[in-house]
Formats: C-alpha cells, structure tokens, sequence
C-alpha cells in the first residue's frame, strides 16, 4: 500500500511502514542528516500536517503534507593555492578536474592549456546518508551503496554539464577527467564496496594510477578518458596526494606540516627527505554536525566570536539574524569562553547561562549557544589533530619547533582565525607565526594531474615513498590524545 506525500507543487509515494526519510532519499528531496538518520542529531525536520518532526524517525502510515525548511546556499570554496600549470603538449580538448569532498563537491573546467574557463559547486548529495565518512561506510554496508553511487554520479554530471554551459563547450569535448577525493569516496563513487575501510588493516583499494572510460561513470562525457588517483593509505587518499602536489611541500628541504581538516583531519609531515602522512576522525563536529546548534558556514551561521564590554560579540554571515553557528565560529567561541574563564582547562562551563535538557550552556546570542556537549565536541576533535600532529613529529624524530611551516587545506582552514585554533590547542600555540592557508588545495592538485602525464607519474612516485602511520596502532595514542582533548593552561 502507497501513501501521497504532498511536497509543494509535487506529490510523491511512500511505502507504508517506510521511513519517511528513506522515501525523501529515493525521491531526492531528503533534508541532511548528519547522523545517518539514528534520530541522534535533530537536523532532519521537516513539517508533517502542520506539526514539526524528525523525518528519520517518522513512519509513513497515512496521506501527508510535508512542508521542508527553506535551502540555505552554503559557502563553498574553490580557490586553492597559487600554481604554475604546464600541460602537456598532446592534449587536444578541454579538461575536467574534480575535487570530491565528504560534504561538498567542486568542478573545473580547463582549456588544453591548463588555463580555468568556468568552476561549479554543490553539496555533495551523499550527505543525507550522513555527515562523515564512517556513516557512509556503514549506510553503503546496509545496502545503500548503489542508491550512493547513483546520486554523487548523477550530481557531479549536473556540475559537468553546467561548466561546460557556461563555457560554451560540449560535454563530447572532454578530453580527460581528474578527481581527487577520500578512498571512501572514490570507491563509493566507482561502485566499489567501501568494506576494506571498516576493519583493521583499513586496506586502500586504489593504489596506482590508471585511466578508464569516462562514460562508464560520466555517460555525457562519450570522449574522456577518467583519471584514478591513488590512494596513499585507507584513510588518507587521492584528495591529501592533490594537496602534496599543488604544494609542493615533496621538493622542500625544511619541515612543512599540511593540515587539512575535515570530517577527517588528514595530516602530511615531513620534506623531500622523509614525509610522514596520517589521518585522525576528527568527526564532524567543525563542520558544524553533533553541535546543537551547528551548521555549515552559510548565510545565518555565526562564522567569528569576538569578546566586547564583558558580552561575547558575534559576526554572521550574510549580516542577518544568526540561525546557528558553523566550524570557524566555533573554535573562536570556544577560544573566547577559555581566554575569559568561561570554561576551564578540562572544558567544564564554569559560568552556565542557561541550560538544555539539564545540560549547561552559554549563550552568544539570544537564542544561539553552546551546550556543554558541544564543548566536548571540540574537545574530542582537536585531541585527535593535536595527538596526531604531536605523534607524527616523534616519528620523524624532530621537535614540533623543527617545523618551518603549517600549511592549512581545504575550507575551514581558509576560515579559521589561527589565534583561535592555537588558543585551544587544535595546533601547537608555538607554531602560529607559521600558519598559511593554501585554499583549496586538492582541487589545484586535481587541475595539475588533469592537465600532466608527469604529475600523474609522480603521485605514482610518492605513493610508494610516503610512510602512513596509523595512529591507533602508536602505544601511546590514548595517553597522548587524553591529554590532548584538555586546553591549554595559557590562553593565547
């Protein structure tokens, strides 16, 4: 038995006993859910006859109206760091380079030169599967996969199709497509069952470079070729590889340290000597999911916090009402509660404003705060970074004032104020007159591979001569990221 399900100007068909987000998932209309949909993150409303639930926890069991909460654009980055681009002489059409992230997805569109002719972005589709990696893994282990697959394909086709328009090229003209992205999702991408990535040894699949026919993947794209991109370990992938190359960081003679910090925070150390590479779950929460009140950094987030007259002062962008509070404004937030001993060493809020469901919180705003979970949050995020970063220079057998630069990737890099990320230890305090934002870097590392056999020879190369080191396995991991999870006792 089918139920209608009015949805505006449309009407779609649950199965009754369905999981209203399960129908909103097959239709392509589901609301993010961070969590997977176990009913854990509260960020999945919708309105059903006029009365506010979780649609992860709603059954379809009768003729509904459904009302969804307005999209809000969110802010998506596609500059990365500065590169000299030479391609290679044989190239006759137009080349596509991809930068496919966990939570949002970036595509170029280069002459045969190398030089950009149009970029396009969205949200990567998956996220209604999950805001992380490792719920992505378990939703394709459920028999997700295939749905997975389908919907990442279908939207980066859309960014294809929409560069190619505003260049006014066809899509036939493609000579070869590059994308870099996590091993999860490269193999979700490529149909590949991402179980080598739930148990231990987390083996990588793609290991090696090689192209295929991109129709296999891309049907519009009948004349390219697809450019895989290895993988240097099962959590660290063609993405941190796009981020070494456009850096260059392989050719330096002093120390560099590369943080890109996502879902997961993937972390390159070394010189063209000896680099060390290695992943830690910073989970989700800088990204604004597991926070209350978090969000991604669009119009209505808090994106910086400022102390002024004894009051936090908040920045929102889009200067309008704030709705909730994303990534970058969460680390200055917490960096300005530990400055005014609003919350202590250990992360306990001492001076609670408020509470929610009997936990204590602190309000930046009217109605915006931060619950003492999402203070743990934090916590259990940048121990994991800040254990990995510590454990990484033992390894190499250097002092973390041996290294000459820190190079943050990706977009809440290129957001966060270093001061505040140094204030609560998410990188060493010692190391902030080093901190640059490189942008996007991936993407960059993508356009090189796209437009050079000997870029894509040396990601070969450097696949085989970077050491990965699991974290886990280190005997003084837990000690070390206990301590680690505490703030500094000096505030910057």
């Amino acid at each position: 038995m089918k139920y209608a399900i009015q949805l505006q100007n449309q009407t779609l068909y649950g199965e009754a006993g369905e999981c209203l987000l399960e129908t909103l998932r097959r239709e392509g209309v589901a609301p993010d859910a961070p969590c997977g949909g176990k009913g854990t993150c509260g960020k999945c409303k919708v309105t059903v006859n006029g009365q506010e639930v979780l649609a992860c926890q709603t059954i379809v069991d009768r003729d509904m109206t459904l009302e969804r909460p307005a999209a809000i654009a969110a802010s998506i980055l596609s500059v990365g760091t500065d590169i000299s681009i030479s391609a290679d002489d044989n190239i006759m059409g137009n080349l596509i380079a991809i930068d496919l992230g966990t939570t949002t997805m970036v595509c170029f569109l280069l002459d045969k030169t190398g030089v950009e002719l149009a970029v396009a972005s969205a949200l990567n589709p998956q996220g209604v599967y999950g805001a992380d990696v490792i719920t992505r893994i378990q939703a394709a282990l459920d028999g997700k996969q295939e749905e997975m697959c389908t919907c990442v394909r279908e939207g980066l086709s859309k960014l294809i199709a929409e560069v190619c328009k505003k260049a006014l090229v066809s899509t036939g003209s493609i000579q070869r497509i590059a994308l870099v992205a996590n091993p999860c999702m490269q193999q979700l991408l490529m149909d590949i069952s991402p179980k080598n990535l739930a148990k231990v040894p987390f083996s990588p699949i793609l290991t090696e470079t090689k192209t295929i026919p991109a129709v296999s993947i891309f049907p519009i794209c009948t004349n390219a070729e697809f450019l895989i991109v290895p993988d240097l370990s099962g959590y660290v992938g063609a993405d941190t590889m796009g981020c070494i190359i456009s850096t260059e960081m392989y050719k330096k003679e002093t120390i560099t340290l590369m943080v890109d910090i996502g879902t997961n925070g993937e972390m390159v150390m070394g010189n063209r000597d000896h680099m060390i590479a290695s992943s830690t779950a910073a989970g989700p929460a800088l990204e604004g999911a597991n926070i209350r009140l978090g969000m991604r950094g669009s119009v209505g987030a808090i994106d910086h916090v400022t102390w002024k007259d004894g009051r936090p002062k908040v920045h929102v962008i889009g200067d309008t009402k704030a709705v909730g509070i994303c990534g970058s404004g969460l680390i200055d937030a917490v960096a300005v509660m530990l400055k005014n001993g609003i919350i202590n060493q250990r992360g306990r809020i001492q001076s609670a404003q408020t509470q929610f469901e009997g936990e204590r919180a602190f309000l930046l705003t009217e109605d915006i705060y931060l619950t003492q979970n999402d203070i743990r949050q934090v916590q259990l995020a940048k121990g994991a970074i800040a254990a990995g970063i510590e454990l990484m220079a033992k390894q190499l057998g250097i002092k973390l004032t041996d290294i000459d630069e820190v190079l943050l990737a990706g977009a809440f890099g290129s957001f966060i104020d270093p001061k505040s990320a140094c204030t609560i230890g998410l990188l060493p305090p010692i190391l902030l007159p080093r901190i640059r934002a490189v942008g996007n870097a991936a993407g960059s590392g993508a356009k090189l591979l796209a437009v050079s056999k000997e870029q894509q020879a040396l990601s070969d190369k450097l696949v085989k001569e970077i050491e990965f080191l699991e974290l886990a396995s280190v005997p003084d991991f837990q000690r070390t990221f206990g301590k680690q999870t505490n703030f500094p006792k000096e505030a910057l």
